[in-house]
């Protein structure tokens, strides 16, 4: 049974993703069942607004790193290059959606989680929510496309301090620096951010699609981008040597 589901009602879809258990860590299997999801998403013409949730108490604490598929050290370079990629591929079909991106987040948002949440275009986050980016202090550069996206919201200098001293962001200090756009009680994220998916999907979806299209190509020229995927596999296979990364 897949951990990723996918609800569709009128204008609006609904993907919800829960591994049952793990504190809703993604391993490849949900990594790639994600990815499946935005690409399905994707070509579909009559959703205008998609929210994206994890678990009623989590949203995700991180990339599963117990995860074998995901993290064999014997396996052939090229293979695990692929391997560790899946979540760069999975963030780039979120972050590509035509559509408008809302993510409801309850608890942690961890890691990979945090940059599947940055991947969104809008976040709300419930009071007890948080974000943070542990990578810096495991030894591994910020991957998925996660650091211009962090970079672009809350700029260079609070990026820096943000991933270098592995900061956690609660609910509404994620407010103050635009990385949510909206606060509410716990428990409430999902309901909330169904209500403004359904203001948004009243606006006319070309405009909405043509408008989403035209500020993210303004923004996110990134010469960088290509190269996130070896920063991350390079960093990793450092640490594991003892290289100090």
């Amino acid at each position: 049974m897949s951990s990723v589901k996918i609800e569709v009602e009128g204008a609006i879809a609904t993907v919800r993703f829960d591994r049952g258990g793990k504190a809703n860590a993604l391993d490849h299997a949900m990594i790639d069942a994600l990815e499946t999801a935005a690409r399905e998403l994707s070509l579909n013409p009559d959703v205008s607004v998609t929210v994206l949730a994890g678990t009623p108490k989590i949203f995700a604490a991180g990339v599963d790193l117990k995860d074998p598929r995901l993290w064999d050290p014997q396996a052939p370079a090229v293979a695990r290059h692929l391997a560790m990629n899946a979540g760069v591929r999975m963030s780039t079909a979120w972050r590509r959606l035509p559509q408008i991106v809302i993510a409801a987040l309850e608890g942690p948002a961890i890691g990979g989680g945090a940059i599947l949440a940055l991947c969104a275009d809008f976040r709300v986050m419930a009071e007890d929510a948080y974000l943070r980016f542990p990578e810096v202090r495991l030894g591994m550069t910020l991957g998925w496309g996660g650091l211009p996206l962090l970079t672009e919201r809350v700029g260079a200098g609070r990026a820096k301090r943000i991933l270098c001293c592995d900061e956690t962001i609660g609910a509404d200090e994620a407010l103050t620096l635009g990385l949510a756009d909206r606060r509410v009680a716990a428990g409430a994220a999902l309901d909330a951010a169904r209500e403004w998916a359904n203001a948004i999907a009243e606006i006319p979806p070309m405009s909405l699609r043509m408008t989403k299209s035209a500020i993210d190509a303004h923004a996110r020229r990134n010469w960088a981008e290509g190269a996130e995927g070896d920063q991350f596999l390079l960093a990793k296979l450092l640490a594991e040597g003892g290289g100090g990364a």
